[in-house]
């Protein structure tokens, strides 16, 4: 009852004020909309951006009601500092400084000590402290003359910042030999110092193309405690929704941001796979491998698909890979993959299959070559393995005198499918005759 009645005040309270918007964009930096709904408006209205970093020429206001919304941008993450405000400095000569802040002009910071003053470079600064972070008044927003100025206007304005940025994080934990469990998550990170407060959050997901989104503090504010977070839910986020030639995910519950904090919650439901394994062997024309084994390249295939359910479309990001014991196995980046499509990753090397790759009786004419490959190939592990052999070729080019069966997949590719059993080795052989014509 106490947890229901706290979510329940979290609820109105966030209501009352108006609930922050941001739309974090795949390639970090976020869309913020805010609204401010003053009892007074004075000459000018001062509105919070909290700390955040505003990118210039981004900032906006809906077109009601009427005004002008000026923004100051604050230089260095020095914002309108009251004279005499404690600050703490780390320069890059290790040197730490501690006084009171007296002005910002010409590129110059004036700290006072009780011996005199300093003269600071902003560039040289690592980073800054302040016992407690300042109002922030970069913003203000102008009423009409003509307007009552006692009027409660709610101001609807946002900006650009570069201080949130989301990532898709995937985990493949196998339970058996043939079996695995699929898990979709998302990071949210905040890297500035601002703070806000129960935020609705909505993710992009594609490949949006925007300006440079740059952090505009150089230096550093204090950190915060963490990051908030209630979830309920088996996972954190409604099902996409399609965006244009993007998709975007809601997540269900208000979200916290607090300075330099990050967190992941489940992003969908886990899915149960049965991920195709194949070891890859490859070579290429007619080079040699040398007397040093290879290793073969580990390749899995994921078929996302869910028996009467809509398919998970997956959002570029990291997959890591846990073997039945839970122990880390590697890690790989994906693409963004819709809705319905194949997977394909390789995640590594593997350990106990080897290969040696030889060429024999090599013939080099004016426009023609000739030569026979060779491939020792040996499975070390007590397990069978599924083993494709997989060469590059240009030219015009023909195989002949096979020793296993060849699959000429492209202009530029041939395939061997092998299966090795358990401690046994294959010898592969097969000459290839290329026209340069």
């Amino acid at each position: 009852m106490f947890r229901l009645f706290m979510v329940l005040l979290l609820l109105f309270s966030t209501l009352g004020a108006g609930v922050p918007e941001i739309l974090i964009l795949p390639n970090s930096g976020a869309w913020v909309t805010l609204e401010e709904e003053p009892t007074e408006i004075q000459e000018k209205l001062y509105l919070p951006t909290y700390g955040m970093n505003v990118r210039p020429g981004t900032v906006w206001k809906s077109a009601k009601p009427e005004g002008l919304l000026r923004f100051s941008y604050p230089r260095f993450g020095l914002f309108e500092l009251e004279e005499g405000t404690d600050i703490h400095l780390v320069l890059k000569e290790s040197l730490d400084i501690r006084g009171r802040f007296l002005k910002f002009r010409d590129n110059t910071l004036y700290v006072g000590k009780d011996d005199g003053i300093l003269l600071i470079d902003p560039s040289n600064i690592l980073y800054y402290e302040l016992p407690k972070l300042p109002a922030d008044k970069t913003l203000e927003y102008f009423p009409p003359p003509l307007s009552s100025k006692k009027r409660i206007v709610p101001v609807h304005y946002g900006f650009q910042t570069g201080d949130f940025s989301w990532s898709a994080e995937y985990e493949l934990r196998w339970t058996s030999d043939e079996k695995a469990v699929f898990s979709p998550w998302f990071r949210l990170t905040n890297r500035g110092s601002g703070t806000l407060m129960n935020a609705k959050v909505t993710l992009l997901a594609g490949d949006v193309k925007t300006g440079q989104v740059m952090q505009e503090d150089m230096m550093r504010a204090p950190k915060g405690m963490g990051m908030n977070y209630v979830a309920n839910a088996a996972s954190s986020a409604e099902a996409p929704q399609s965006s244009g030639d993007n998709y975007i995910f809601k997540l269900k519950n208000f979200v916290t941001f607090l300075p330099r904090t990050d967190f992941r919650e489940a992003l969908a439901e886990p899915v149960e796979l049965t991920p195709e394994k194949v070891y890859i062997v490859t070579g290429n024309s007619f080079s040699s491998s040398g007397s040093i084994p290879r290793h073969a390249d580990l390749e899995l295939t994921l078929k996302l698909k869910k028996a009467g359910k809509d398919n998970p479309i997956l959002p570029e990001g990291t997959l890591r890979i846990f073997d039945e014991k839970g122990v880390f196995a590697g890690e790989v980046p994906i693409p963004n993959t819709p809705a319905g499509e194949t997977l394909t990753v390789s995640p590594g090397k593997s350990f106990d299959l080897v290969y040696e790759r030889t060429i024999l009786d090599y013939q080099r004419e004016r426009e023609t070559a000739e030569g026979r490959i060779r491939y020792e190939i040996r499975n070390q592990s007590d397990k069978t393995l599924p083993v494709i052999l997989r060469d590059r070729w240009h030219g015009n080019w023909t195989v002949k005198n096979t020793s296993h069966k060849t699959e000429k997949k492209s202009a530029t590719e041939l395939e061997i499918p092998l299966t090795l059993k358990g401690g046994e080795s294959v010898t592969v052989e097969y000459t290839c005759y290329v026209s340069y014509r």
